[in-house]
């Protein structure tokens, strides 16, 4: 079906009520499709932690590089067994995991999605930066100092600004945040239309949260924010358990390869939320169909602009 406009407003806090709903009653079915992916991605951080982020070896290189690629299959498998369950109701499968079209057309479309958001980052992101670079610029004027002459850069030149300067790089950020939480919400029914009609959507899916996008962000941001948070207690409560942090790795930078906390706690917390994929892919594939649902049985009907 074509899918059309939808005037009617999403439910925001049904949606969330029906992402968690599917969690909990499908959660011993996710849980054993994602075993694979666990599996693969658990023996990928133990050779990660093992090597402390260094795969000089041509033989361990390699055996990371299978196991990433094993990870992203498992990942694609996961991904479509719970947009089954949670669109079609399709529980078909090895325990509703298979390897197929929809699979491949799941790795077309996210990775879609992710180019068109990356794009729009690295838009926002230049923008911003030439925003701050101006406002700093215009900061060194006011104090009286010759940023090229002095041979200073953006960092240093970041210490003369004032509170109104720092006002509105924050605006322009939380703008260029916006941008990419509107463009999540409007490309967030990209994959249950892809399932739903076993063709590749992306664009095509566009119209089916327009007007709605703000809703749907909510949505997405009240079903994410709370599991984020209650995932990073989690990490913080073994880690504390532990007295130790047993997925950081340090991040060296630059010529005297110094390590960037701030870099390596992300990509810490980021292998963690990695770990937390049985609990949100099905989380989120329970928000995406519910919505979905929400908008093509308006447009069926009738409920839509033209």
């Amino acid at each position: 079906m074509n899918p059309t406009p939808i005037a009617t407003p999403v439910p925001i806090l049904r949606s969330v009520m029906a992402a968690y709903a599917f969690l909990i009653s499908h959660w011993q079915r996710a849980a054993i499709a994602a075993a694979p992916y666990m599996l693969a991605y658990a023996a990928q951080l133990v050779l990660m932690q093992s090597l402390g982020g260094v795969t000089a070896n041509p033989l361990l290189a390699m055996g990371m590089f299978l196991l990433s690629l094993v990870t992203v299959i498992a990942s694609l498998a996961l991904s479509a067994a719970c947009l089954r369950m949670a669109v079609l109701g399709d529980y078909s499968g090895w325990h509703s995991l298979k390897a197929g079209a929809d699979e491949g057309r799941i790795f077309i479309v996210s990775l879609l999605v992710a180019a068109l958001t990356l794009l729009v980052f690295i838009m926002a992101f230049m923008f911003w930066a030439v925003v701050l670079g101006s406002i700093a610029a215009g900061a060194m004027s006011r104090a009286g100092i010759d940023a090229e002459a002095e041979g200073l850069e953006l960092a240093d030149a970041m210490a003369y600004l004032g509170a109104a300067d720092w006002v509105v790089a924050g605006v322009v950020a939380l703008a260029a945040a916006g941008l990419l939480i509107w463009l999540s919400a409007r490309l967030a029914l990209a994959l249950p239309a892809t399932i739903a009609n076993r063709k590749i959507m992306v664009l095509s899916a566009w119209s089916l949260s327009g007007g709605n996008a703000a809703r749907i962000a909510a949505a997405l941001l009240l079903t994410g924010l709370p599991l984020l948070a209650l995932e990073v207690g989690l990490y913080e409560l073994i880690c504390a358990v532990l007295g130790s942090r047993p997925l950081y790795l340090a991040v060296p930078v630059g010529a005297e390869q110094i390590n960037a906390p701030a870099l390596a706690a992300a990509e810490e917390y980021l292998r963690w939320n990695g770990l937390m994929a049985f609990i949100n892919v099905p989380v989120f594939s329970g928000l995406y169909a519910y919505i979905y649902r929400n908008r093509t049985a308006a447009a069926a009907t009738g409920d839509s602009t033209g």
